[in-house]
């Protein structure tokens, strides 16, 4: 989904370097909105239909003295300058420019669209550090999956590319699957005057490969409202190819959904296991999806212990310590990605990560590519991490 590219000011790198540059100082924009667009369900073929979008969207910043961005192909950030009382006006606004696109392009949807979660207003007077944090959240996960939203010649993800790896996957068959598409990397413990020891080792699909061949030119990005039903279709395959990518048997994780803990792949997983059950298999489960679904959470815990399961929970943004307390889910393991842009914040909640290490949960520090995620991480008291830079250290 493109939306109307040439109206747009930029995009989420864009914005990014606009705010930076901005940094505390009054600027002549002083609130920037999130708008969310992955619940309307929209016709990402319809350039008409798009561009129409696009001008509600710059037409709201023209008028308020700033601009619009597109940050993913369903996320869009005005920023502008409003009063109080626009504060208020200008959100309703937008939503019901949207609302009534939706009611003329799609009037069955409206009644299932939650209203509260499409727009969000952020005051950049005094919350310019979480705005920006929201912004490298998208790099971030753009980083992640190894695709950048909107580039030329790319598509969203349709309904038809969940089935398309599944052929890929019946054609090839389980082990020339794992060989091409799943890697692993170690969960490493770093301690003062002692060699590493690996207590794990986490495998999951190159969603970039995938991306490079069997589903070329899409871009696989997790804001995609079709990306559940990806992942969906994906767990299957992970739990059922594990004798290729794991054929010891030795500690490893494995990221699911909280819908595949439940699910008949996972049943079956449990019994090719036999006796052994989940004793060496540590289940990620991702914050956000957590987050969502608490109750479906609990239930997913008490299951995979009950197997002699391990439980992590993957994903821990930096900037969310402050208000989660990270022991109150009850998780073995939580994991917080390391990027140097949060390193101050990870040592202001260094008193959160003691608290959840001290209730026996074990902190690790993910996707440490340099020295220096390390060293900070050491430094506050981490001594788990998982990373390039570990598998470096490895060799």
């Amino acid at each position: 989904m493109a939306f109307g590219a040439s109206s747009m000011a930029g995009d989420a790198t864009d914005l990014l370097k606009k705010l930076r540059a901005m940094g505390g100082k009054k600027g002549d924009v002083n609130t920037l909105l999130l708008v969310d667009l992955s619940d309307l369900g929209l016709s990402e073929d319809d350039d008409h239909l798009m561009d129409e979008i696009a001008e509600i969207h710059t037409r709201v910043a023209r008028v308020r003295g700033g601009g619009a961005y597109q940050l993913s192909p369903t996320n869009i950030a005005v920023i502008a300058n409003l009063t109080e009382m626009n504060r208020m006006e200008v959100p309703q606004e937008l939503k019901m420019s949207l609302f009534k696109i939706l009611q003329e392009e799609f009037p069955d949807k409206v009644a299932a669209v939650d209203q509260t979660k499409i727009v969000r207003t952020i005051d950049m007077t005094t919350q310019m550090a979480g705005a920006i944090r929201f912004l490298e959240a998208f790099e971030e996960r753009a980083k992640e999956q190894g695709v950048i939203a909107g580039a030329d010649g790319m598509r969203m993800l349709n309904a038809a590319d969940s089935q398309t790896v599944r052929a890929v996957h019946a054609k090839i068959g389980d082990k020339a699957f794992a060989e091409t598409y799943v890697q692993g990397q170690s969960i490493t413990l770093i301690a003062e005057g002692k060699p590493p020891t690996v207590i794990a080792r986490e495998y999951y699909i190159r969603l970039d490969i995938l991306g490079s061949d069997a589903l070329k030119n899409v871009s696989i990005h997790e804001s995609d409202p079709l990306f559940p039903q990806l992942t969906l279709a994906l767990d299957p395959l992970m739990l059922g190819m594990y004798r290729h990518y794991n054929p010891e048997g030795g500690k490893c994780a494995l990221n699911l959904t909280l819908e595949s803990v439940t699910g008949a792949a996972f049943q079956k997983f449990l019994a090719a296991n036999g006796a052994a059950k989940l004793s060496n298999v540590i289940v990620e489960l991702r914050l956000a999806d957590v987050l969502r679904d608490l109750r479906k959470y609990e239930a997913a815990q008490t299951a995979v212990r009950a197997q002699g399961g391990t439980i992590a929970v993957d994903i821990v943004d930096p900037a969310s310590l402050a208000v989660l307390n990270l022991a109150g889910f009850n998780a073995n393991i939580a994991k917080i990605p390391w990027r140097e842009s949060g390193m101050e914040t990870l040592a202001r909640n260094r008193s959160v990560i003691k608290q959840a290490q001290d209730a026996g949960c074990i902190v690790v520090l993910c996707r440490v590519d340099s020295e220096l995620g390390l060293r900070v991480g050491r430094e506050i008291g981490i001594t788990a991490f998982q990373g390039l830079h570990i598998e470096e250290m490895l060799i």
